[in-house]
């Protein structure tokens, strides 16, 4: 997203007798010249009164201070300076209060590497001290560790996520306070926690991440635990992984994880993704042969990519490479079924059968036939292949 946008926006809040800044994780990643993604802004400016301001917004969350304003073709939460009161579910404060401090604003934040501000000229607000710590590569809670913890459990989480992403340590209080509490992830929905969960799998230190769940104890209060982890520091190259599922499989794989779909069913991911996570495994530990014409044909590139990359991850002996792979699939005769030179109906027709069960069987003897080059795939090749096959025809 656009910084300028962005400065745009506060200098309208500013002209217009409010305070504004640039506010949390965005800050973080410009200092540490990491790519950036939304960008939040805080101000002094009551809702009301942003949406007043600017002709474009949508009051997503008023309640709670937040309106979207549109600027440019994009999108900005803007949301009133606040502070909150007592957590008592674990995730959303029983009231907001609005504030006039940027200060108060940050006090509420869940690390001091997220507790930072910028204001329009590039000038950093940090009570906290996060660009120092951000320096040492330390994660450090704002305020006291455990009542943050407390208030919403899936810090933790999101602390853990951060090792992952950013290859940072935590702070020994705010360590201590983790161990502590990590029980208190069994008040957390299976669902924010996987999307934690998730976005620590797809970190550049991803082996240390889950190092650390080992040695805090938090797998244990994890969806489908307790269950030990298999920690090899420096061995596994997550960022070869290119998909959230291979992600999924190989932590399954190298977890000795028996019940795939039973697992995950647990953790509830999409069906979709579930689906070929499920696929994957069962395809890498029933060493099914990549390099099979019919394999490539029934499971396609994109799945048995996904293989050869777990595969090549865990350090087994690939059969063949992703470029040979697309070789093989260029020199399918076919690429689905709908290619067959004659369906159910020519099949009835050729021969003077009523519809039954035996089409599919003809259907998946022809199929398996042109894969393998036993069948040429014209209407001619295939009747002279049915007039030779010995099958019992049935009564229909």
């Amino acid at each position: 997203m656009s910084f300028t946008l962005a400065n745009e926006i506060i200098e309208e809040l500013e002209h217009n007798g409010f305070e504004a800044y640039i506010v949390g994780g965005v800050v973080r990643d410009r200092l540490l010249e990491r790519q950036t993604g939304d960008i939040d802004i805080a101000t002094s400016a009551m809702p009301d009164e942003v949406q007043r301001i600017f002709s474009k917004t949508i009051p997503v969350g008023i309640e709670h201070g937040t309106v979207i304003v549109r600027h440019g073709n994009q999108s900005f939460e803007v949301t009133t300076f606040r502070t909150e009161g007592r957590y008592e579910d674990f995730r959303r404060p029983t009231e907001v209060h609005f504030h006039h401090s940027i200060e108060a604003d940050l006090s509420r934040r869940d690390y001091t590497i997220n507790a930072l501000a910028l204001d329009r000229y590039g000038s950093i607000i940090d009570p906290y001290g996060g660009q120092d710590d951000i320096k040492h590569n330390l994660l450090k809670a704002v305020g006291l560790p455990a009542e943050r913890f407390k208030e919403d459990p899936l810090r933790m989480m999101r602390g853990i996520r951060f090792v992952s992403i950013l290859g940072f340590e935590f702070e020994e209080e705010t360590y201590s306070a983790l161990v502590e509490n990590a029980y208190l992830l069994k008040k957390i929905s299976v669902e924010r926690i996987r999307d934690e969960f998730e976005k620590m799998l797809c970190g550049e230190h991803c082996e240390h991440a889950l190092d650390l769940l080992e040695k805090s104890k938090v797998n244990q209060h994890l969806p489908g635990g307790p269950f030990d982890l298999q920690i090899y520091l420096g061995k596994y190259r997550w960022g070869s992984l290119k998909s959230i599922e291979e992600r999924w499989a190989a932590f399954l794989i190298r977890n000795s994880v028996e019940d795939a779909n039973e697992w995950l069913r647990v953790w509830k991911l999409p069906n979709q993704v579930k689906a070929k996570t499920v696929l994957i495994v069962s395809l890498i530990q029933g060493l099914v042969d990549c390099a099979s014409m019919l394999t490539i044909y029934k499971y396609g590139l994109d799945v048995l990519k996904s293989v050869l990359r777990v595969k090549r991850f865990l350090g087994d002996e690939l059969e063949l490479e992703e470029e040979d792979l697309e070789t093989l699939h260029t020199q399918l005769p076919i690429k689905n079924r709908s290619e067959l030179a004659m369906d159910g109906n020519d099949l009835q027709r050729f021969l003077k059968r009523n519809p039954g069960p035996w089409i599919a069987e003809y259907i998946e003897q022809i199929e398996r036939g042109v894969i393998e080059g036993k069948i040429e795939n014209t209407p001619s090749g295939v009747k002279e292949w049915i007039e030779e096959w010995q099958q019992p025809q049935g009564k229909d």
